[in-house]
């Protein structure tokens, strides 16, 4: 069944034809497939038959379906019919001449929450709550510049080489001792480096996921990592968060149904929810691995930023090699370094260190250079201790802020670690209204929820970030936004 949400700023013709679009490109909807009828569909979903006919016709445009006279839609086998297209249908050829031809050349990225997630970012005077980041002032730049420049010693050799692709040997000796401390225990044919969180998940995804295979998410979950899975046309499937984590009864369900290639998870502080994986299902979530063979990409990129007990990931427990782990340096130490460590099984560190040789050929040797002998010093632990402190205490006067102007129906987490905050308001609440209102009025951004489902969900729902701002510019905001929040509860 297509849901389409009738308020959303999307069209409804853009809605029914992405709904098509992915199921056909995942593999759900197989070629010959036959598309429910004009009448049956605008009856199923509510919307006009003029609706679905224009949406038919931007799928057979698009080369994705087949219009057969007398017999109805049926889904074309689209990565053979371009060639017929251009052959039979010269008109429908991109004439060089046309000065928007670049917009029509057909491309292959899904960039669901792109525009939202980046765009905005970029426009001045934007009070941004979206972004999942530490202000300057929580991050050990200095201490970082001084240590590398005392490093150095007036040597800047080791600056003009190439770096190694799989990591400078260095940090990653460093990053094997900084592992130890979380359990994780790994050798230099398990590890390497990746230029962020974001491109090891890409590597991945662009190693060992084709067109078809079944990925399964956490619902909601790190949008980027969706249009990742996506842009590989996968079949996307979620499985809801339950207060100890992921839903192992749910992902056994799926796993019983379908062959599950790579799970991916947030063990730690999830992003968006802030809910961290109980060792309870951390174990069943081996288990399953073990009995249906997929990969387990675990997503690190919190662990550090704790305001309780040190969370052990589930690389720790992981005795088969299922569990591909991203330890992501740049949420404590700084965006602009970029660097990430995977942790994997030695024959997929090989697979995957193959297909980084053909993006990048390693990752900047500056930015891990400078991080090597700050890395596990008196300072980095200090600074650590410091930083958690600092957070906490910013976190408990921003949720008791929160929880001062926003109306008591109105979910708010509280995770015991993170830089997010996910709220859940009543259904009935559309938060891209709060969105559009809070941006042209106040400038003030925040993260849509519905960005962080692969499905049409999470309308209602948002995630704030606590830790980018200046303080009382935070506390201004939230205060913009609980009036905001009120203004548009009177209206509904």
């Amino acid at each position: 069944m297509i849901v389409i949400d009738k308020k959303s700023k999307v069209t409804i013709i853009q809605q029914i034809v992405q709904e098509l679009e992915e199921r056909i490109r995942s593999g759900l909807l197989k070629t010959n497939t036959k598309l429910p009828s004009i009448r049956s569909l605008s009856k199923e979903i509510g919307v006009s038959p003029m609706t679905v006919v224009t949406a038919y016709e931007n799928l057979e445009h698009k080369g994705l379906i087949i219009k057969i006279h007398g017999k109805g839609s049926f889904v074309a086998d689209f990565e053979r019919t371009w060639l017929t297209h251009s052959e039979l249908s010269e008109d429908k050829q991109i004439p060089t001449s046309n000065p928007d031809w670049h917009d029509e050349i057909q491309d292959y990225v899904t960039r669901s929450g792109y525009v939202q997630r980046v765009m905005m970012t970029r426009e001045l005077g934007i009070k941004n709550m979206a972004i999942a980041a530490l202000h300057h002032r929580f991050l050990p730049t200095q201490a970082i510049f001084d240590s590398f420049s005392g490093s150095l010693k007036g040597d800047y050799s080791v600056l003009s080489k190439y770096p190694p692709i799989e990591g400078d040997s260095a940090l990653i000796e460093e990053m094997i001792e900084y592992l130890k401390t979380k359990d994780v225990g790994a050798s230099h044919d398990e590890i390497f480096v990746t230029s962020g969180s974001q491109a090891a998940i890409h590597l991945v995804a662009e190693t060992f996921i084709g067109h078809g295979d079944v990925v399964v998410v956490e619902s909601p979950t790190f949008p980027g990592a969706i249009d990742v899975f996506k842009n590989r046309g996968a079949i996307v499937l979620e499985v809801p968060m339950g207060q100890q984590g992921l839903r192992a009864d749910k992902l056994l369900t799926i796993c019983e149904k379908y062959p599950v290639k790579l799970v991916y998870t947030m063990s730690s502080y999830q992003n968006p929810t802030g809910i961290t994986m109980e060792l309870p299902i951390m174990q069943e979530l081996l288990v399953l691995a073990k009995e249906h063979g997929f990969i387990i990409l675990e997503d690190d990129s919190w662990s550090d930023i704790y305001f309780g007990k040190l969370e052990r990931p589930i690389k720790g427990l992981d005795t088969n090699g299922h569990v591909i782990h991203v330890a992501g340096m740049s949420k404590v130490l700084g965006p602009s370094f970029r660097l990430s460590i995977v942790v994997c099984n030695r024959i997929f560190k090989e697979k995957l260190i193959a297909a980084k040789s053909n993006i990048d050929s390693g990752s900047p040797l500056l930015n891990q250079s400078m991080l090597v002998p700050y890395l596990n010093s008196l300072k980095h632990l200090q600074h650590l201790t410091w930083v958690r402190h600092k957070l906490k205490d910013l976190k408990e006067r921003s949720y008791a802020k929160l929880k001062e102007v926003l109306p008591s129906n109105v979910k708010v987490s509280s995770p015991n670690g993170g830089l997010v905050f996910w709220l859940t308001f009543p259904y009935s609440f559309d938060c891209k209204q709060l969105y559009y209102y809070l941006l042209q009025e106040k400038r003030i951004t925040f993260l849509l929820g519905e960005n962080c489902y692969s499905s049409i969900r999470g309308k209602n729902q948002m995630r704030l970030c606590y830790s980018y701002l200046e303080e009382d510019v935070m506390m201004k905001c939230i205060e913009d936004i609980g009036e905001a929040v009120q203004r548009i509860l009177k209206n509904i």
